[in-house]
């Protein structure tokens, strides 16, 4: 109120509270509270323009915990967005999907795995595990993410993959050929985030010895999940 210009005697009055503890209120530094929502508020905002605008609570949660290691619950976040006036935008599924492949280790030797996921939604379209050239591989997990989602024609595949093979499969399923450009940082942030929470839900609980092993261990836990 007094802030609005209202006397501060006339104020405090209304409050029913006085003067000298107004004033004793407003010498007192900040609470460790305060500070840090002003903090995440900070961080919070740094990482929603980085998403251009898109990113709800739900995926800046994700970004805290997972890539910066904030403990801070979904409310919290939502909380600070909203008093921020920030807000994600609605996702569009099945308009861009991303790819990416790693090499896991076991004992038999290195594993490919290739992931597809649905950029917008976080989704995961489509996954494979081989030993087989990438090409193969990253084909066959198009081929599995076209045949388990009903994908229509429309999203672009995008990632590692510009291979002949890759190219004429997603030709053959309707889809445009990738682009062979890198993906934005929004993409990648996707990726990280899948992966992140992949080795710690599962892939740095053991060892692999065989590959075998771990295609099972990844299908059961790729079955599973939701992005």
């Amino acid at each position: 109120m007094a802030g609005e210009g209202l006397p501060i005697r006339t104020a405090t009055r209304v409050l029913g509270i006085s003067e000298s503890g107004y004033f004793t209120w407003r010498g007192r530094p900040p609470s460790a509270r305060s500070t840090r929502h002003l903090w995440l508020t900070d961080l919070i905002a740094s990482i929603h323009s980085a998403s251009r605008g898109t990113f709800g609570y739900r995926r800046i949660h994700e970004e805290l915990t997972l890539r910066h290691g904030v403990t801070i619950s979904h409310g919290t976040v939502e909380l600070l967005m909203r008093r921020a006036g920030l807000q994600g935008r609605p996702g569009v599924p099945d308009r861009l999907w991303v790819t990416d492949a790693v090499e896991l280790v076991t004992g038999q030797g290195e594993l490919l795995c290739v992931i597809v996921l649905d950029a917008h939604a976080r989704r995961l379209m489509g996954w494979s595990t081989g030993s087989a050239p990438a090409a193969a591989v990253a084909a066959d997990a198009l081929s599995r993410a076209v045949l388990r989602h009903s994908v229509h024609p429309g999203p672009r595949p995008e990632g590692r993959f510009t291979t002949l093979v890759f190219t004429e499969r997603a030709h053959a399923r309707g889809l445009a050929p990738p682009t062979g450009l890198v993906a934005d940082r929004n993409d990648h942030a996707v990726i990280g985030a899948f992966w992140a929470r992949a080795r710690t839900e599962l892939l740095d609980h053991r060892e692999w010895h065989s590959r075998l092993d771990l295609t099972t261990a990844l299908s059961d836990y790729f079955e599973g999940i939701r992005v």
